[in-house]
């Protein structure tokens, strides 16, 4: 048997917690409907056929099938293959939480989300003296799981990290990046690559 593989790609992205929160104007219904490429392993509140909740411009969430209030959409999957990323950060392990940070507020994220990002991303980045971590945006979680809102929102950030564990520093390029202004209904998705 003859096994083909490209390194350049990972294979079956497993996307670890991502979670989506609702920040409409005004208190309203909203329908929230996602397609990981292949299918989902867990989703809170359930999935179903898709999410419909009232949301809050707080991010308060109440799901309609069963009436309790959540902080967010949160879900796990599979969602296919990407091209893994070639440019990123190291960044010493004593240093991801001050990294983190950093970069969480320039790709957009509040004080909440970047903390609830970094409560669940943090424990996962121990045990190996640097990582190489890269941020992937919109483009790439709209092909890994289309995302559909209605009402449409006005601002969408959608945030996926990936990293691995590095024995010693290599050569890196990182990148500019530029945050995104939060302007009307906003969304804000983020999760992490699991491998």
């Amino acid at each position: 048997m003859v096994k083909f593989q490209n390194a350049k790609f990972v294979p079956l992205a497993e996307c670890g917690k991502p979670v989506i929160y609702l920040y409409p104007q005004t208190r309203e219904q909203v329908s929230v409907r996602l397609a990981p490429q292949d299918g989902f392993s867990y989703t809170e509140p359930e999935y179903g056929t898709g999410w419909d909740v009232i949301a809050d411009p707080s991010g308060v969430l109440v799901n309609v099938s069963d009436g309790k209030s959540y902080p967010y959409l949160f879900w796990e999957g599979r969602g296919g293959m990407y091209q893994e990323p070639t440019k990123g950060f190291v960044v010493a392990e004593n240093e991801v939480h001050s990294f983190l940070q950093e970069k969480l507020a320039l790709l957009g994220l509040n004080a909440k989300e970047s903390a609830d990002f970094e409560e669940f991303w943090e424990p996962r980045m121990k045990g190996a003296p640097y990582y190489f971590i890269s941020f992937l945006g919109n483009s790439v979680m709209d092909q890994l799981a289309p995302l559909s809102i209605t009402p449409a929102p006005d601002t969408v950030i959608r945030v996926l990290m990936d990293f691995r564990p590095l024995q010693a520093p290599v050569a890196s390029t990182g990148y500019h990046m530029k945050t995104p202004v939060r302007r009307g209904f906003t969304v804000v998705e983020w999760g992490g690559v699991l491998r």
